[in-house]
């Protein structure tokens, strides 16, 4: 029987404290407890009004102009050409166009 009436007490020791609230609350009413946070309340989004920036020009870099060097370039000799001697003939005839008479002056067959 001492066995008994001991292992109930290691038994109820227990339970006191592995209950986070006890006993003794059990028969209480909940006490109530206001929220940390307040309701949510719906708020339309607010837009930032936006900000005019004006566009940034770079300022300007006065730079030299920058002349090339001369580049030495050997002078490019050209083959001699060998054109045959051309020959003008004495008598230059030129035929008449199609369709006209010959002037006096072209007219060879006097």
């Amino acid at each position: 029987m001492a066995s008994f009436f001991l292992s109930s007490l290691v038994l109820f020791l227990a339970a006191l404290i592995l209950v986070p609230q006890g006993l003794a609350q059990y028969h209480l009413n909940p006490v109530y407890e206001p929220p940390v946070n307040g309701p949510p309340v719906n708020k339309p989004p607010q837009k930032e009004t936006p900000v005019h920036k004006p566009p940034q020009k770079e300022t300007p870099v006065h730079k030299p102009p920058q002349k090339e060097p001369p580049r030495h370039k050997p002078p490019q000799k050209e083959p001699p050409r060998h054109k045959p001697p051309h020959k003008k003939s004495h008598l230059h005839v030129t035929k008449p166009s199609y369709g006209k008479h010959p002037t006096e002056e072209h007219n060879i067959h006097f």
